[in-house]
């Protein structure tokens, strides 16, 4: 105890040489966290961006299948577009790459497929995405190179995600993704509008 209260009222304070090996010590410190840092940042980001691709893919996956399982129609149009009707609403729909995303349009049922659909104002519906942009996040979209119909099975090549910054490829589907059809063209029957009330059976 007397060695301790002697210690503690002594003068002798931190020499230079300590002094100057801790301020080198935090210096060399401080400059690898410096260094350290952009490159744990851009790890994180990527690490981010790979787990938000998995979604985004996954995401675009189960939408082409939902709208391509009960469509019927279905025509190839070139290698990035393909035609067919909804089975929910019968309207005469297209499907596309554009170049920045994939994207979904309504058209009125006419065999040459030129007439937008239109609504009472008549204003064209407007394209939109398969799956939203806020879906998906603005940094990524999903594209794919070629689709083919064949067999009553629509196939999608070359489906990757890409970062819009720079069109590196961060998530990519390695076979195609192939969605079978309907086995036949369902035909809309004709419908009697009665205009008396439908009182008469």
């Amino acid at each position: 105890m007397k060695n301790a209260i002697e210690k503690l009222k002594s003068k002798i304070g931190v020499t230079l040489a300590e002094t100057l090996a801790t301020v080198l010590i935090m210096l060399m410190v401080s400059s690898i966290v410096a260094t350290g840092m952009p490159a744990a940042l851009n790890a994180y980001r990527k690490a981010v961006d790979a787990a938000n691709a998995q979604v985004a893919l996954s995401t675009t996956l189960n939408a082409l299948r939902s709208e391509f399982s009960t469509a019927w129609g279905v025509k190839k149009v070139s290698d990035t577009e393909l035609r067919y009707f909804k089975s929910d609403t019968g309207a005469l729909t297209r499907l596309y790459l554009d170049e920045d995303t994939i994207k979904v349009q309504n058209y009125v049922r006419l065999d040459d497929f030129t007439q937008v659909q239109t609504d009472a104002a008549e204003k064209p519906f407007p394209e939109h995405e398969l799956v939203s942009a806020k879906a998906i996040t603005d940094n990524l979209r999903v594209v794919f190179t070629s689709l083919d119909v064949a067999d009553n099975v629509a196939s999608f090549s070359g489906i990757k995600v890409v970062r819009s910054t720079d069109n590196a490829t961060v998530a990519k589907l390695d076979t195609p993704l192939s969605v079978r059809l309907l086995t036949g063209d369902l035909t809309i029957p004709d419908l009697t509008i009665l205009t008396d009330g439908g009182t008469n059976g």
